[in-house]
């Protein structure tokens, strides 16, 4: 690649987002752009990161070959790293191109400016909030994929045990997923340990009724980040939603269907819903 040809100076990074750049550059991690305003109708446009300089970063830009009107537009950029023997950390920055230059094989370089920090973030379609425990009636996660027909007495979790607070916790939940936190104590007492792509099926029922979303809904996910506290060794785990189940009326079967652009559609009024309140709760201030 041309950039190799650059020498790499000391960036005025901060450390921890300088070692997340470092491991996205060895690991040749994909990055997805996303333009503010209407910079390209391009859709899926992407990068790796080639060099971190001491003002600069440069991105190999994947699904372009020409310059095109990118200098001086602002843009975020969603990744994810390896993280330990089987976690994954999601990651996102804010940055500006500075200048575009056209490698010898063809391709396109974005010289970006450094962004501030980066930070844990995803590139997601829904909000993501920490919901009141008092908003559902139950919940109930099992270990596997679409289960037809579960039975409540191999639960994995439920609202009692996340209830109680010390040995799991109900992180977040988005229309696309949810995070959990799970104590050393409690994987140790259920014999559970999680990895990435492991599978689960969830079971929801919520304590109060919203237009155009269901009361009950069964969703099924895998596991896509296990990060271990490496003191406490307690275990953060965040679940995407891959399919809902809707119940046949008929035969009362589970019928699976898989979620579109990472979306349940049935959770997201809900979760806008719990977005406001929390808001208004908090004086009008952003989570």
């Amino acid at each position: 690649m041309i950039l190799d040809l650059f020498k790499k100076k000391e960036s005025s990074l901060d450390g921890a987002s300088q070692e997340v750049l470092d491991q996205a550059m060895v690991q040749r991690s994909k990055m997805d752009i996303v333009f503010e305003g209407n910079v390209t109708t391009l859709k899926g446009l992407s990068c790796a990161l080639n060099t971190v300089g001491k003002e600069s970063l440069f991105l190999d830009v994947y699904g372009i070959d020409k310059p095109g009107n990118f200098a001086g537009r602002y843009f975020s950029c969603y990744f994810r790293i390896r993280e330990g023997k089987a976690g994954v950390g999601f990651y996102g920055f804010r940055s500006k191109v500075e200048a575009v230059r056209q490698a010898k094989n063809g391709g396109i370089v974005f010289v970006a400016s450094l962004p501030a920090r980066v930070e844990r973030s995803q590139r997601r379609r829904s909000m993501r909030v920490r919901p009141a425990l008092s908003w559902f009636d139950e919940i109930m996660f099992w270990k596997g994929a679409k289960l037809d027909a579960p039975d409540e007495d191999k639960i994995l979790l439920g609202l009692r045990e996340l209830n109680q607070g010390k040995l799991c916790r109900l992180e977040n939940m988005s229309a696309g997923g949810v995070g959990l936190h799970l104590d050393r104590e409690f994987c140790r007492q259920s014999e559970f340990c999680p990895n990435t792509q492991d599978e689960f099926t969830l079971y929801i029922r919520f304590a109060q009724d919203i237009r155009n979303q269901p009361r009950e809904l069964w969703l099924s996910g895998r596991a896509v980040r296990v990060l271990e506290d490496h003191v406490s060794k307690d275990l953060e785990v965040g679940v995407e939603f891959k399919s809902v189940g809707r119940k046949n009326p008929a035969s009362g079967e589970i019928e699976w269907i898989a979620i579109q652009d990472n979306v349940a559609e049935e959770l997201i009024t809900r979760v806008f819903e719990w977005h406001a309140a929390l808001c208004r709760e908090r004086g009008g201030q952003d989570l």
